[in-house]
């Protein structure tokens, strides 16, 4: 036994020296298991080309595509949308709300995007099949742009809602087409 130290302490410590690779990588492996259901939706700092109008789309869980950027002991995820406007990651989509802080990104700068310039969005939860089926991605689809452009593009996304938080789309295909219409 330690000098002065509490026989629960040193008892403690002999026990974790005797303890097998086997017991401690089950541990370590049950301690992660525990962590990951207990995932929830990050706050993000998402990124747009500087002066993109138009449909943008993240899908999760996509295989081969990277994970998306996190802060290792914090809690902000960081999303970096291309010039094309479709965002591929193989992270998951967790369940939960999450603040965002949009931004305009260049070579040089990066700039705050006003919150009334992001309309319209749909998350992959609200959306089914005809036959009542999901999507085969979970995605969440926003309009980056002056509400004035949102209103003569919003049809794209409005023709299929059926109520709130439900719409109808076959395939991912369908949803609105991401892309800079600045840039036509």
């Amino acid at each position: 036994m330690l000098r002065g130290s509490d026989p629960r302490l040193s008892a403690l410590i002999r026990g974790l020296i005797h303890m097998n690779r086997r017991t401690i990588l089950l541990l370590i492996l049950l301690l992660s298991t525990a962590a990951c259901e207990a995932e929830h939706r990050r706050p993000a700092d998402i990124y747009f080309p500087d002066g993109y109008v138009g449909w943008v789309r993240i899908e999760y869980g996509v295989p081969g595509a990277p994970a998306l950027q996190r802060d290792f002991f914090g809690p902000m995820e960081y999303q970096r949308f291309p010039p094309s406007g479709l965002l591929q990651t193989s992270s998951e989509l967790y369940d939960g709300a999450a603040s965002v802080h949009y931004y305009y990104y260049s070579d040089h700068d990066e700039k705050p995007l006003p919150y009334e310039m992001v309309n319209g969005g749909v998350i992959s939860w609200c959306v089914k099949k005809p036959d009542g089926s999901r999507l085969e991605r979970e995605f969440l689809t926003d309009f980056v742009g002056p509400k004035e452009e949102y209103e003569k593009h919003k049809h794209e996304l409005e023709r299929f809602r059926k109520g709130d938080c439900a719409y109808v789309i076959k395939s991912l295909e369908d949803l609105p087409k991401v892309g800079n219409l600045s840039s036509h």
